[in-house]
């Protein structure tokens, strides 16, 4: 009976240390899954405000109230744009809510009668939280950043 002699519990530890050794080759895939999963949570969840904003604004923009003579006074493109703005700036969650949105008014005078089609289109640069730079190391040297524009356009028929 000649061989090496095992001594007790050296056996448990290696395999605490190759746990170990695979949690630390799992982990960074868990936390990039975890990571995606949470941009991309916050695309769709701005992607909807961004829409809901265009949206508030074609609507408000297409109803009309009447002054005291009874005429038919409807809502500016400035103050559309207004409504679809506050509404960015109020509901986005990225790092910087509501920089660099545009909202664009079709036609650029508002309604002016019954019946005209109306639009409004809000773009807006998504940034996220920006994880690119982690993801790919390259992308931390090029001066543009990982930028995706999201557009939401409504059109309404104007009251």
């Amino acid at each position: 009976m000649g061989g090496a002699h095992l001594r007790p519990g050296r056996g448990r530890r290696a395999q605490r240390g190759v746990a170990a050794l695979e949690f630390a080759l799992v982990l960074p895939m868990l936390l990039l899954i975890l990571f995606g999963i949470m941009e991309t949570g916050f695309f769709l969840y701005d992607k909807a405000v961004i829409t809901n904003a265009s949206r508030a604004a074609a609507r408000q923009a297409v109803a009309f109230g009447e002054d005291s003579t009874g005429a038919a006074v409807y809502m500016s493109a400035a103050s559309a744009t207004s409504v679809a703005t506050s509404g960015l700036s109020s509901m986005l969650i990225s790092p910087s809510p509501a920089s660099g949105a545009s909202v664009t008014v079709t036609p650029s005078g508002g309604c002016t009668a019954s019946g005209q089609a109306l639009t409004i289109a809000v773009s807006y640069p998504f940034t996220g939280l920006g994880f690119g730079s982690y993801v790919d190391p390259l992308a931390a040297l090029s001066s543009s950043k990982h930028v995706l524009t999201l557009n939401a356009s409504t059109t309404m028929n104007c009251e």
